[in-house]
């Protein structure tokens, strides 16, 4: 194998991982459900947001049916036909 090779192969092999590294800082940093902070998603679009992974959530569709247990610290996002976020509450 010719030696400019063998100091290329490292570098292709590296591409995808950078690619995996790269991370995504949250759209809303609340890791509770917290109203006034989550409001800020009202508008956009549930394709473009970036929640916490500690963030307890549910996304809620029109007509979709849904459990009734109140959990204070889940942020409920209620989305219009088209995914964009109508409203947000907690439970």
């Amino acid at each position: 194998m010719p030696s400019s090779l063998r100091m290329i192969l490292p570098v292709i092999a590296m591409v995808p991982l950078a690619a995996c590294a790269t991370a995504y800082a949250p759209t809303v940093s609340a890791t509770r459900c917290d109203p006034a902070r989550h409001q800020a998603l009202v508008g956009m679009n549930i394709g473009e947001v970036y929640l916490p992974p500690q963030l307890h959530y549910r996304e809620i569709s029109p007509g979709q049916i849904v459990t009734q247990e109140y959990q204070p610290g889940r942020l409920n996002i209620f989305l219009d036909p088209k995914g964009w976020i109508a409203r947000v509450s907690c439970g």
